[in-house]
């Protein structure tokens, strides 16, 4: 009975809080004074610094017009995932983190994706991994601070969820080999593991990088380690698996991967290389989640993949995760290998219905796959305008999407899209889902957002909140 109660007391509190955030009124935790202004958006290579926030000014008296603009960028629910991706190259130390942390809860969002790996290298302390070099200069040198602790604990005093974004099967970017290190880098340790062309060579994917191939059984081994420490030791909502593929059309010619395909073949025969390659991908992705789950079980599993699964309307020249990368989202959809997808949709709705790469026609694609998985629309800020990525978000709305990710923080700073998501699409507060049943809550620990529930179910004016 008293858990009845509380439920529909923070239904009742969410929908004050709408209904507040309608006219204009802070609702419970709203923030009411811009954050702290100040440079965070740093660049590298000698690139000015960004501010993020200009001088804010004042607001003009509420109309009728400003209200009925207001109500249609309103959810149809108050349950909407609203993620950001934060780059590695989107801070230099703990202060720029725990700005971004600040700015994105501030202007709506209730979920973060911070990258924690980017090429087999560790921005939080593993036993395992090494320090990414870019933290203290050298690979493998502590940098005697823990960038991932940071953004938990800012994520925690924001009520928003911390999500760890970790590229999986990157190797390393870069002509020469990693250098010596504590612990060892394992393109360094084991250069057997990478992806190879058929004249033997490392075969280099998107932005330069090596690949391992995820078909090695010593491989996959280790890769899961890694994530059984990681989310052993940190208290995450979430964790966010990318480039989460093989680098290329091409299959990997490396002696070790070859000869597990043989041995495949023994069980079925005629099955050749790429399928092989897609299908061990796939046991991967359900093997970790497999193993985050064991260890922390109201831990997200999620996975940004590309957008355009297989080209089912004869575009040309387009790209295919199924094909050029052996990554068959949709199976994983179906296999229920992961909790949540994230394609990143990152091209704008086509003036001609159907036309090539028309966000509309993708977003229906995989719009099938619900129920089987949850689905938030990845949108990336430098590939359309602000007025277009509104109606993509009224789309994905009345759809039935989850929710959005946008990449990424630096570019939400670049293209102005900060306040313009506080005063319109984000500007009334989302949870990032509905409260799962009791049974479920008993044996998960409690996501952040799980905890602003409970801190509005218990009418606390906290700075835990929906937002």
């Amino acid at each position: 009975m008293a858990q009845r109660i509380e439920h529909k007391c923070m239904c009742r509190l969410i929908s004050v809080s709408l209904v507040l955030s309608l006219f204009g009124c802070p609702g419970p935790g709203a923030v009411q004074r811009p954050p702290e202004e100040r440079p965070v958006a740093k660049t590298t290579g000698g690139s000015q610094e960004q501010s993020v926030h200009q001088e804010p000014e004042p607001s003009p008296a509420p109309t009728l017009q400003a209200e009925q603009s207001r109500q249609e960028h309103q959810s149809p629910t108050p349950f909407e995932f609203r993620a950001a991706w934060v780059t590695r190259w989107d801070w230099q130390d703990a202060e720029d983190i725990e700005q971004i942390i600040a700015d994105l809860a501030t202007s709506g969002f209730n979920a973060v994706y911070f990258q924690v790996r980017g090429a087999a290298d560790a921005y939080y302390r593993s036993k395992i991994v090494p320090w990414a070099s870019r933290l203290a200069g050298k690979l493998g040198a502590d940098p005697e601070w823990d960038p991932l602790q940071v953004a938990i604990d800012s994520a925690r005093r924001h009520g928003i969820e911390l999500h760890a974004w970790f590229n999986a099967c990157t190797a390393w970017k870069g002509e020469k080999r990693p250098g010596p290190s504590t612990p060892p880098h394992m393109a360094r340790e084991h250069p057997e593991w990478l992806v190879r062309g058929r004249d033997g060579k490392p075969l280099r994917g998107a932005g330069g990088y090596l690949f391992f191939n995820p078909a090695i059984p010593a491989f996959r081994k280790h890769i899961l380690s890694v994530v059984a420490e990681l989310v052993s030791f940190y208290h995450l909502d979430g964790l966010h698996l990318d480039y989460i593929r093989y680098p290329a059309a091409e299959s990997s010619y490396d002696r070790i991967g070859l000869r597990s395909w043989k041995l495949a073949r023994r069980n079925t025969p005629g099955l050749d290389l790429a399928t092989f390659e897609r299908r061990r991908l796939t046991e991967l992705v359900k093997e970790i989640k497999t193993t985050v789950h064991e260890i922390r079980p109201g831990c997200e599993v999620s996975a940004a993949v590309f957008g355009i699964w297989k080209n089912r309307w004869g575009w040309e020249n387009v790209i295919q995760g199924y094909v050029d990368f052996h990554q068959d989202s949709h199976g994983w959809a179906k296999a229920r290998a992961l909790d949540t997808l994230v394609p990143m949709l990152y091209w704008p709705p086509a003036k001609k219905r159907g036309a090539r790469t028309d966000f509309n026609f993708l977003a229906e694609d995989f719009l099938s796959l619900a129920g089987k998985v949850r689905l938030v629309a990845g949108i990336r800020a430098d590939k359309v305008s602000f007025a277009q990525f509104e109606r993509q978000l009224r789309t994905l709305r009345q759809s039935g999407w989850a929710g959005v990710a946008l990449f990424s923080y630096r570019l939400l700073v670049r293209q102005g899209w900060l306040e313009k998501l506080r005063s319109g699409p984000f500007s009334a507060p989302a949870l990032t889902r509905p409260p799962e049943p009791q049974a479920a809550q008993t044996t998960a620990r409690p996501s952040a957002s799980q905890k602003a529930q409970s801190k509005l179910s218990a009418g606390s004016t906290t700075a835990m909140r929906a937002r």
